[in-house]
């Protein structure tokens, strides 16, 4: 995986010993950014519901696909009427029944056009015995009918067109793609949680370490003080002020491993990992660099503008709102549709023969006909279309508001990287300014012209100030994780992939 922050430790530490151990009694279990991404990325569980988000999608697109499959149908059926005869002689009783014994067959191919008719193609047969009398004025025997019929049926006006038909498998097709879009951002955003999540860690973990250090130079000057005692230059009242000292620093030392512990828990968390005081603590083997802090906000919110996935599925959402306007726009005329069908037939006593007589085309049956259906108020239809206007509407104004607070997103963290640049600048001449008055206050200390307070309070200088350094530090490095997110960068930072775009 690519990566474009400098991961190193070359930082305020360095003089204490670097990361020391914190004296923690929980088990640790080191873990690098890259190993925290690629764990997210197979485990966290947004990224899993986004997967099957992404799948329903292709599956709804494929349903929507299916609206115009060849349709193959057959139909096999057989029936038995009971028919009185024409005339009789009065008083007509007793009259023997004409028993009609029907069998049909059928078989057809049928295809919805996209422009929102229907062409269908059917072979029949059939069988018909009757067992009328010759003088009953009915057919007696067996005869075969079998034919050939080419269907067409259209609409005229409401539902006609392409717009109207296609819009369903449009609107899947969006909906597709802006699942991949919003997979896309939800992968930015969880990145860019797992990278800030991160940090925070190895802020905590070098947070105890520099509190570590605190305690480490208060018990140093506790063994100086106790000499210093011991040869009688100081009285056994002045070593109180260290004791006090050491006991709130190993107080501080108590609540870092706290903040570390919750730490660990919200990385955890994102990496999928279920919280469990058996399992060991993450400890971040990467420590927050710092960079050039040089950020062009126009580029950036240019580049967020073009490329940011959210906001390309807000815009593909009008697609959607526009698809509906058309459908809602159809209903509006009145429904006028027409259906014509035209092919041979043949009529024989016998199969072969009906059969040849239709395949000769000697006898030809079509139909024609227009239905019309005009609602007077029609005002279910004029209500689905104030709906469809005012969801464009809407559709709209979303991307238009989303698109003012990914200009606010970017300016904000590009004047905070450039912010924290400058502190960590300063902070880096602080603590080497720190770290010469602690010397010397030791040594004036060792003159006794300074007291345990002043060496004191110069340690707490130091820490502070080292304090200040590493925060500044994180915060750039969170800063530009979130810039990252918005522009989509963060996943080529990061060497991540997802399939399907």
């Amino acid at each position: 995986m690519k990566r474009s922050l400098c991961i190193g430790v070359a930082f305020v530490l360095a003089s204490h010993g670097g990361w020391k151990d914190t004296a923690r009694a929980e088990e640790t279990k080191p873990i690098s950014i890259v190993q925290a991404i690629e764990r997210a990325v197979a485990d966290n569980p947004d990224l899993r519901r986004e997967r099957v988000a992404v799948a329903k999608a292709a599956a709804h697109q494929l349903a929507a696909e299916g609206q115009f499959d060849v349709l193959l149908d057959a139909d096999l059926g057989t029936k038995r009427d009971l028919v009185p005869p024409l005339s009789c002689t009065p008083p007509c009783q007793n009259l023997p029944l004409v028993k009609n014994t029907t069998t049909t067959f059928g078989l057809g191919l049928a295809r919805s056009l996209e422009s929102g008719g229907t062409l269908q193609l059917a072979a029949l047969a059939s069988r018909a015995t009757s067992n009328a009398p010759a003088d009953s004025g009915l057919l007696p025997g067996t005869y075969y009918t079998s034919g050939l019929a080419l269907t067409f049926s259209h609409p005229l006006l409401r539902g006609f067109g392409t717009e109207v038909t296609l819009a369903n498998l449009r609107k899947a097709r969006i909906q597709n793609d802006a699942a991949q879009l919003g997979r896309q951002m939800r992968a930015c955003n969880v990145l860019r949680d797992v990278v800030v999540a991160y940090w925070e860690l190895a802020y905590a973990t070098q947070d105890l370490a520099i509190k570590r250090s605190a305690l480490d130079l208060a018990e140093e000057q506790l063994r100086i003080t106790q000499a210093l005692i011991a040869v009688g230059r100081l009285a056994d009242a002045d070593a109180a002020s260290v004791e006090r000292a050491i006991a709130q620093r190993q107080e501080d030392m108590a609540t870092g491993e706290q903040i570390l512990f919750f730490r660990s828990l919200d990385l955890q968390r994102l990496l999928g990992q279920p919280a469990d005081l058996a399992s060991p603590l993450l400890a971040a083997t990467d420590a927050p660099t710092t960079g050039s802090p040089q950020v062009d906000e126009a580029a950036e919110a240019s580049r967020a503008l073009e490329a940011n996935p959210q906001l390309r599925a807000l815009k593909l959402g009008l697609g959607l709102s526009q698809a509906d306007l058309a459908t809602a726009r159809s209903t509006l005329r009145p429904r006028l549709d027409f259906t014509g069908s035209v092919g041979p037939t043949g009529f024989k006593p016998g199969l072969g023969d009906s059969v040849r007589q239709a395949a000769g085309f000697s006898a030809l049956a079509w139909s024609a006909g227009l239905a019309f259906e005009l609602p007077v108020e029609n005002r279910t239809a004029r209500g689905q279309l104030r709906v469809a206007e005012e969801d464009l509407t809407l559709a709209r104004l979303n991307a238009e508001d989303f698109t003012l607070q990914l200009r606010d997103l970017v300016l904000r963290a590009a004047r905070s990287i450039r912010t924290a640049g400058t502190r960590v600048a300063l902070g880096q001449r602080e603590v080497e300014f720190a770290r010469l008055n602690l010397g010397a206050e030791r040594a004036r200390f060792q003159a006794g012209r300074a007291t345990n307070n002043d060496v004191l309070l110069r340690q707490q200088e130091l820490k502070d100030a080292e304090t200040r350094l590493l925060r500044a530090t994180v915060d750039q490095n969170e800063s530009e994780a979130t810039l990252s997110a918005a522009t989509a960068e963060i996943l080529d930072r990061y060497g991540v992939v997802l399939k399907g775009l």
